[in-house]
């Protein structure tokens, strides 16, 4: 607090930093987003970067804002402080991204931005009219762009010829997403065509992923980091959820004289620009990837391993979120997608409708006229495209499975997804960008999965690689099931030593009741909310018995969601079944005391917190569907009774039930 509240950074706050968009269709008030920390820091960096480098070389250099930090906000703030810069003299701001998809993302977000840029953004459609736009400009304005509208006519490529001059202004700035592809090298891709173009404009970049070491031609263009913002720190700050790796692949025979290692360069460059030569070896690419990936026999064994892992997925991530959640489905080519989705029909024919705003599944890639009937029926108009997008980023949507090829891959944010099935080899900064598909923070989502069906864990390794020394030894993306699978051996270990003292293990052996499971769980969560236990009588900031347990039966939950289905587990666990079976009775045992907690405070008037009242709804959920309703008096041990005519000979008979600290 007495960081924001100095005059000047409090002023530059409310200033340039808070972001009102206009309402969403059908609701009547506006949101409003304000910056964290690290992008306040970090776009006044940026700035001062770009203030320097107009009045030099041109090169401000690089933002590296791990994915799902709010990079496309930065970039916003960035462009409302530049464009009321005095130094700059009212400058026109030209944003460019290397694909049309994410054009139109970071350009929505811009036009819900207009009220902080104090100016409208324009998306170019065509080369011509880019050339003719930043031709004509004289000042200030917001231009969208893909980067290969920058690219060469056919009669300039045949004819030898240089991109021509569009304007010679020094108040220029190049706004860059992603700046780590190859297009950025020097010689002869796209920053030649833009120095040609734009000889003293500025040049900003921002990434989501580090530059690589094997990039050193995209820092020779931008210059060196300005700002670092890591996955670690992200996670630690909240920003971003950790993303376990659960490898379920599935073998592929590769015909002889296909290298594994050319096939996972192709498909990281096959969603980039093409010229004819590209799209040819993409074709010859796509061909060999439907023999190799799609054959009937791997798609059937996909499907049927991924109906039983989602199904029981997303019933797990219930209680966190309230809502099964969403994920996404990531296949080699367009062709298998559609493999996938009628694999996947045919073993669940209620998960599919023809309706674009209903269903379970759907298939989001781009149509070509050339594409055979059974993948025309599946393209969807840009309109089309984003109901569904749209669909899923709402969590009560019953949406739940999107399959695409390389579309929504990069820069679209559904926090809903909290699992990615990845059939398709990739590597790099596009395998990273995937990955952060799922790291987004969303009610009390706590981690996300990815599980690849296609070898991809020395390609993480290699990933991680170019990332910091934080990055490497946490492995916030792409973490190891191993890890997760530990942690839990390690919660249940604490949670028995905690329960030591109790008879929890021969309170469930007693098969003489019929309520053996229920009263097993009254008298546990009796025994972690005695006062009397030495456990609970404890002085702070020491936490008594009853906290300690649902803080680690919390812990246990979580992790088990991540690694319950995995082959991991199962190796490591010769006493499986008797794991399964405590943990979901501690899981019981949880919602128990959250339960008569959330009573307890209801009872003296306190509020419950939002993640509370989710988990709890999320449990009546589940109890509706059973047809079953709790009574907590039932549950208790006792009859429901009037609170008000309560007398001594009922007191009595209450302190002496066999759960007295329930009562």
């Amino acid at each position: 607090l007495h960081g924001l509240f100095t005059q000047e950074r409090f002023l530059s706050l409310t200033r340039n930093f808070v972001n009102f968009p206009p309402p969403k269709p059908g609701e009547r008030l506006s949101g409003k987003r304000i910056a964290k920390p690290h992008q306040y820091f970090a776009v006044n960096k940026a700035v001062d970067a770009v203030v320097e480098a107009a009045r030099t070389n041109g090169q401000a250099g690089v933002v590296w804002h791990t994915q799902g930090a709010g990079k496309s906000e930065e970039m916003v703030e960035t462009a409302a402080v530049v464009l009321r810069h005095p130094a700059l003299n009212n400058p026109t701001i030209v944003v460019i991204t290397d694909r049309n998809d994410l054009d139109d993302q970071l350009y929505d977000t811009f036009l819900d931005s207009e009220s902080l840029l104090g100016a409208k953004a324009h998306q170019i459609d065509t080369r011509e009219e880019l050339r003719t736009e930043l031709t004509r400009r004289n000042v200030g304005g917001i231009v969208f762009t893909t980067l290969q509208k920058f690219g060469l006519s056919k009669e300039e490529k045949d004819a030898g010829k240089s991109h021509p001059l569009l304007s010679e202004r020094r108040n220029i700035l190049v706004i860059v997403d992603e700046a780590h592809r190859s297009h950025y090298d020097s010689l002869d891709g796209y920053a030649r065509h833009l120095r040609d173009a734009l000889p003293y404009a500025t040049l900003l970049a921002f990434t989501g992923t580090p530059i690589s070491k094997a990039e050193a031609d995209t820092r020779a263009v931008f210059g060196d980091y300005i700002d670092i913002y890591d996955l670690k720190r992200a996670v630690d700050d909240g920003a971003t959820v950790r993303v376990f790796h659960e490898p379920r692949v599935i073998k592929v025979d590769l015909p002889k004289g296909v290298d594994p290692n050319t096939l996972d360069e192709q498909a990281n460059t096959l969603t980039e620009g093409m010229d004819d030569a590209e799209r040819r070896r993409a074709i010859q690419y796509a061909t060999t990837m439907n023999t190799i990936y799609g054959s009937e026999d791997r798609i059937a064994k996909l499907a049927d391993d991924l109906i039983a892992h989602w199904e029981q997925r997303r019933e797990l991530v219930k209680p966190d979120i309230g809502a099964p959640g969403k994920a996404m489905i990531v296949c080699a080519t367009r062709e298998i997608c559609v493999r996938v989705f009628d694999a996947l029909a045919e073993r669940r024919p209620g998960w599919v409708n023809d309706e674009v705003d209903k269903g379970i599944m759907k298939i989001v890639f781009h149509g070509d006229r050339s594409d055979p009937e059974h993948m025309r029926k599946h393209s969807l108009r840009k309109s089309q495209q984003k109901v569904v997008q749209k669909r899923a980023k709402d969590p009560d949507d019953e949406l739940e499975l999107l399959i695409v090829h390389s579309m929504l891959l990069t820069g679209y944010d559904a926090p809903p997804i909290h699992t990615l099935y990845m059939d398709r080899p990739m590597q790099g900064a596009n395998l990273m960008q995937a990955l952060a598909r799922v790291n987004r923070r969303f009610r009390g989502k706590q981690d996300g999965l990815l599980v690849g069906y296609a070898p991809l864990t020395d390609k993480l390794t290699k990933a991680l690689r170019e990332y910091s020394d934080q990055d490497r030894k946490d492995q916030t993306l792409g973490a190891d099931i191993e890890r997760a699978v530990t942690e839990v051996k390690n919660e249940l270990a604490t949670i028995k030593g905690l329960l030591a003292g109790s008879h929890w293990k021969e309170w469930l052996a007693d098969t003489s009741r019929p309520d053996t499971r229920k009263r097993s769980l009254r008298l546990t969560a009796d025994f972690l909310r005695d006062p009397k236990n030495p456990g609970n009588q404890v002085e702070p900031p020491a936490k008594p018995l009853s906290v300690r347990f649902k803080d680690s039966a919390a812990r246990l939950d979580r992790f088990y969601r991540v690694c319950a289905m995995s082959k991991e587990i199962a190796e490591r666990c010769e006493d499986l079944d008797d794991w399964r079976r405590d943990i979901s009775f501690f899981s019981e045992v949880r919602a128990w005391m959250i339960k008569l907690d959330a009573a307890q405070r209801e009872a003296s008037g306190e509020p419950l917190s939002a993640e509370v009242q989710r988990y709890l709804q999320a449990l009546a959920a589940s109890v509706v569907d059973a047809d079953e309703i709790t009574d907590l008096y039932a549950e208790a041990g006792i009859g429901r009774l009037d609170i008000t005519r309560l007398n001594e000979a009922q007191l009595r008979k209450l302190e002496n039930s066999e759960t007295p600290h329930l009562v």
